[in-house]
This record gives structure tokens, sequence and C-alpha cells, in this order.
């Protein structure tokens, strides 16, 4: 028999209250919105508690109403805190307030004489759903849910035990919710399953609905030739990743009267999804594709993301077009918008290109090429792939002179089998070929905007406000301790002093601390149909305009841009709205990468029980130490009782732990030997100890 539990019972009553704040209820009329049968008298007397308490009101006659004159405040749920809607302020609840509520979930909670914090009820509750496993225990079948204190009880005919579910929660009065499987994933152990549960755990669609699919197959490729700038017939090539499938952008370079002409050619993806199309919605709900470890869940269907609208070699394509023509001292004399038609000469890889201006050489060797055979390219593409990289340069520089921040991160990435599960690793770099690209991408980006701001319409633009004040000071605090005499909060020019340090940093051991310290201080970038700037690129003007394969926001500017081109009215309801969506889709597709890695990670620890590594403190809290592996990235956790020689305890103002008898003191950036002692492809969890 389960027992209903006081704490979690009181909460769902009092919701009912404080969202209808005018209405008087009886009790029968409370016993059915439980939807459970409780005796009378035990909810009366709750009831007659709740007036004692001052919560509800007694309006006669068993009647009862909210007391207005209740002062609640509203607040969110973020792992065993509180953090107050408006102010930001923290608290840390006593553990049993946290009983009937979700992490993340907006509370009601008000603060009792004795200055404790209380929880008073949840807010309506949209859909609840989890991912996790089924566990079948006797006669009670539950969901597991990964990193969380309480499961999922279910009712189902059917077995699915050790299968990976979708469950969505029906309801929460006993100690654990009532819930439903509303999708079954696989098995637990297979790799597609893990990596679907990921998607599904951030509510991100990764399969096409039949009628998607059809009308992306049907939609002909058609050019319309005399409504654009046929640019047939000049030199035009692609630069991406060796395993890129989708070319949004190409470039084009052309010698005119002693200037340059540098072509920013993009895929007019518009062309072939029309606003308001089946296609179009599906691609408003996505809103972005997703990069996972081992795949990409495109936004739109791959007949078109790397067909239809790619930029392939050799194939007449649509494109919208931003021109740019730079002097012989590489500085910018004119710039224009057209739609245009195109053909790509060549397709490069980032390696392809970086060869060619390392090597200044036609003939690009086979251990560098996309198909391991010597590539013999153009001479003209040699030297305008040299004079884009100077121009590149220049732009950087440029850029580096305002204050625009960089990051040379570098990423690990794994290398997997046909099954998807991971066989080693490499690390990521950006070189000139990179930059190149991201160059002018970037000038493209904000000569669009320019355009926007210019015709005094409504756009989309990417922002990115000031940073977080209270984590520059820890940053100041931390580099203080390495000796680095840099103060980011009293600087006058932020910017250049951040980037200063970052390239005091470059090679050191500290340096992917110091970076990701850097990247959780500034503010998420985001898009908004109000334009405030871009702090971290220091641009006044800026949108998202190269990625429309990709990226929503991107394709709504080809629409704003081509109504700007053709002096049209721009028709698009809710923008703002549109906005927010596609910064939570964006945010969302972020957060399931960051899981999608730390899997392969887990997984290619899994065999590396009892190995030593170097690694350096990336993390602390008051339960232990995180540790990042130096060589391969790989991050686990170090819990108190596995750091040797004494009892340790967190000290939450200097964010350090501190021997109680040695007084040995860990802090962020510390060397460190680790042993790998277990690893959880469940929990996404590797766990560490620190060897003498």
């Amino acid at each position: 028999m389960r027992k209903i539990v006081p704490e979690i019972l009181s909460k769902k009553i009092l919701s009912l209250f404080v969202e209808n704040k005018k209405k008087t209820y009886n009790i029968k009329q409370i016993r059915f919105f439980l939807h459970y049968v409780i005796d009378f008298k035990v909810l009366k007397n709750i009831l007659y508690d709740f007036v004692k308490y001052g919560h509800i009101i007694n309006t006669g006659n068993d009647k009862f109403k909210f007391n207005p004159s209740l002062n609640l405040l509203k607040g969110r749920i973020e792992r065993r805190l509180l953090i107050d809607i408006d102010t930001g302020i923290e608290f840390k609840p006593k553990r049993r307030e946290f009983k009937g509520v979700f992490d993340k979930e907006i509370v009601y909670y008000y603060i009792d004489k004795k200055s404790n914090v209380k929880i008073f009820s949840h807010t309506p509750r949209n859909e609840i759903r989890y991912v996790g496993k089924v566990i079948e225990d006797h006669h009670l079948s539950y969901v597991k849910i990964p990193k969380k204190d309480f499961k999922i009880i279910i009712n189902e005919n059917q077995s699915y035990e050790n299968e990976l579910v979708v469950v969505i929660v029906n309801d929460w009065i006993f100690e654990n919710p009532d819930g439903k499987i509303i999708k079954t994933l696989g098995d637990e152990k297979e790799h597609n399953t893990q990596i679907h549960a990921i998607l599904e755990e951030f509510n991100l669609p990764y399969v096409f609905p039949k009628n998607v699919l059809k009308e992306a197959k049907n939609i002909k490729v058609e050019n319309d030739r005399k409504k654009r700038v046929d640019y047939r017939k000049e030199l035009t090539f692609t630069i991406d990743p060796v395993d890129a499938k989708d070319f949004d952008d190409a470039i084009s370079f052309k010698i005119k009267k002693g200037n340059f002409e540098v072509g920013i050619h993009i895929a007019d993806v518009s062309h072939y999804v029309l606003k308001d199309s089946i296609l179009d919605k599906e691609a408003i709900k996505r809103a972005t594709s997703v990069y996972l470890s081992d795949r990409v869940v495109p936004m739109l269907p791959e007949v078109l993301s790397n067909d239809k609208c790619s930029l392939n070699p050799h194939e007449e394509k649509n494109v919208f077009s931003v021109f740019i023509t730079f002097d012989s001292a590489f500085n910018i004399v004119k710039k224009s918008i057209n739609k245009s038609i195109i053909v790509s000469d060549e397709r490069f890889s980032y390696q392809e290109a970086q060869f060619i201006i390392d090597n200044e050489t036609n003939k690009i060797s086979k251990e560098k090429t996309i198909l391991k055979e010597e590539k013999v390219v153009k001479k003209e593409i040699v030297k305008a792939i040299k004079t884009l990289n100077k121009i590149a340069e220049n732009l950087k520089r440029k850029r580096a002179s305002k204050g625009s921040i960089f990051f040379n991160k570098e990423e690990v990435r794994f290398k997997v089998n046909n099954n998807g599960e991971p066989t080693g690793f490499y690390v990521k770099k950006q070189k000139k070929a990179n930059f190149l690209i991201e160059e002018l991408m970037l000038l493209a980006n904000v000569t669009v905007a320019e355009k926007i701001i210019e015709s005094k319409k409504r756009g989309v633009f990417r922002i990115h406000d000031k940073p977080d004040e209270k984590k520059i000071a820890e940053i100041d605090s931390f580099i203080k301790k390495l000796g680095y005499r840099i103060n980011i909060s009293n600087s006058k020019e932020p910017n250049k002093t951040i980037n200063k340090l970052l390239e005091l940093i470059e090679g050191k051991p500290e340096k992917n601390i110091i970076d990701m310290m850097v990247i959780r201080a500034m503010s998420k970038a985001k898009y908004s149909s109000k334009n405030i700037g871009h702090f971290g690129l220091m641009f006044e003007n800026y949108t998202h305009f190269t990625s429309p394969i990709r990226r929503y926001p991107d394709l709504i500017v080809h629409r704003l841009i081509n109504d700007i081109i053709n002096k049209k009215n721009i028709t698009i309801n809710d923008l703002e709205s549109l906005c927010l969506h596609c910064s939570t889709m964006e945010e969302r597709a972020t957060k399931a990468e960051r899981a999608s890695i730390k899997l392969m990670q887990v997984k290619y620890m899994s065999d590396k029980v009892g190995y030593s590594y170097d690694g350096v403190v990336s993390g602390i809290n008051e339960r232990g130490l995180f540790v990042e592996i130096k060589n391969n990235k790989c991050e686990g956790f170090v819990r108190m009782k596995d750091i040797p020689n004494d009892f340790f305890d967190f000290n939450r103002k200097t964010n350090t732990i501190i021997g109680q008898n040695t007084l040995e003191e860990y802090s962020l950036g510390d060397d460190v030997r680790i042993e790998v002692i277990k690893t959880n492809v469940e929990k996404k969890h590797i766990d560490f100890k620190i060897l003498d």
C-alpha cells in the first residue's frame, strides 16, 4: 500500500488555491481535484491546519479560499537551490522542502518568521517528461531517472524491462510520482538508443514526418536566372570540414581594376522552403541542426540539406550574395547584396586550404586531400586563397583593435567505428584556413545587419550582452593566485583585457580552465528583434545570415533581405517570440551536444579502469573535485573520500578543498595524478581517485 506524503499533498492542494485566488472551494471539490480517495476527516484537518498557518481563509461552512495577505514570491528550483525569479538571489531550503517539486520547476515560496525558506506550491505544470530505464521489481514497475532521487511508477501490461523509454508524469502525491510511457527507445546497451535518449531528454525531434519528407522530395530544382546576377563563370569554391555533407557557403574571388572583389555566397534556402509550408513549419519546430558526437540531426531533410540547397561543386545553385570590394591595402571600398546564381569550381577541406596557405602550391599532397589522392588545382585558386588569407588576417587585426574576444580553445573529438562507438580521439585546432572562412562569414553577417538597420525595418539580430560581473571578479581572484597581474573588473576596456589574458595563458597548463571560466562568465548570445549589439565580437550590428541550411534565424533573415531588396513590406508576425524559440532550441541543442560528448568520454574511458593519468582540477563543490585529463580532456569526479591523506572540507568563500589536519589545499587549475576507478554509462559519469 503506497502512503501519501504530507509535504507533497500540501503543495498540490495549495496549488489549487494560489492559481485560483478569488475562488472558494468546499472539501468535496478539493477531494475531486486531488483525484485520490482521501479520508474526509484527514483532508478537513489538513485544511484547518492551513487556516491556522495563514495559508488560506475559512469563509464558513467548511469552505476555503486563498489568503490574499500572504506574501508569496516566485523562484526556480536549480539542483537543491531556490533562485528568486526577480532578484536572482540563491537560497538553500531544507531538504524536505523539495519534496513534490521537480528540478527547473517554477514554485511559489515565502520566508517564515524564523527566516526559513518555505516552498508553498508549484506553478501550473505543462507536460513533464523524462527519459529513463524501466525496472521491474516484483509486482512494481518503474522508470529509473539518472541523477534523480525519485522514480516514476508505471502501470503497464507489457514488459519493457531494461529498455530506455520516454515517460510523462501524470500526478505526484505519493513518495514517487505516477507516470505513463509514451515512447520506447530500445535496449539501453545499444548506442543508437543512448543517442536517441539524449535527443529525447532535451525534447529535440530527430525523425521527419512522412508528409515533410514527401514535400521535400517533390520540390523541383529551378533556377530563376532572370531575377539573379549571373556569377556562374567567376572563380568560386567552398572550404568546409573534411566530413561536411551540406555546404551553406561559397567564396568567389575576382581582381577588378586593381581591387579585389570577394563574393560571399549563401545557399538560398528560402527559394525552396516557402513560408508557412509543411517544410517551413517543421524547420521552425526544430530551429537548428543538432551536432552530436557521432552524427548530425539536420533541420531540413537531407534531400534539401545535402543536395538541392547545398552548394555542391559543378552544380548551378541559387544563392544570396554579399559582394565586398577591397583596395590593394585591404580596405573596404564597396559593399552590395544581391540574389545570384553560381557554380562552385572546387570543394576544399580546411586541411587542403591550409596546405595551400602554408606551401603556396597548386599541388596538394595526397596525405592532406579528401580522397587521399594528389590534387592539382588552378593557379588562380592558389592566388585567390593566398589573397583571401591576407584579407582575413587584416579583418581579424581590425577586430582585435576594437576588442573582439578571441578564444582558441582546444576541442577533443572522438573517432568512432561503424557502430558509433569511440575508438580513439584527436584534438581539433583552428588554423588560418578556419579563420579565413570565419572572418568572411562575420563580415557578411555584419553587412546584412547594417542593411536591415539602414532599411529601418524590423529584423532578427544576434545579440550578446555584457558578462556577469560576479563571475569576472571570480576570474580576477583566481588568476591573481596564479601570478597574473591582470584586473578585468576595473578595466576601461574589458574585452581587450580578456584578450590579453587569453594570449598570456596560451600553451600554459591552466589554459583550458581559464578559457572555460571566461566562457561561463559571458552572457549567452541569443536572437532578438531588439538590437543591443554583440559584446564578444564588439559589433554594433550583427545577425546570422550565413547558415540557412542549419539555422532557422538565417532563413528568416534571408526572407527579410529579399523583401528589402525588392522593396516589399515585411510581414513576419510574432518576430520576438520566434527569436526566443530559436534561442531556446539552440540552447537545447548545445546541451545535447555536450551530453553526447560526455557519453563518448564515459564510453572511451570504460576500458581504462585502473589506468592513471595526469589531470587538472576543473571544478570544485561540496562533494569533491572535478578533474580533466590533460591529453584527452575527459572529465571525471573525485569524491571527498577518494582524496588521500586527510579528511577534506569545502571552503565556499575561497572555492577550495582543505584538509582538516594537514591543511593540504586543492584549487582550480591544480595539477593532480588520478586513477580511473569506475564509469557509469547510464549516468554519463566517471569516478577518479587522486593518487599520492
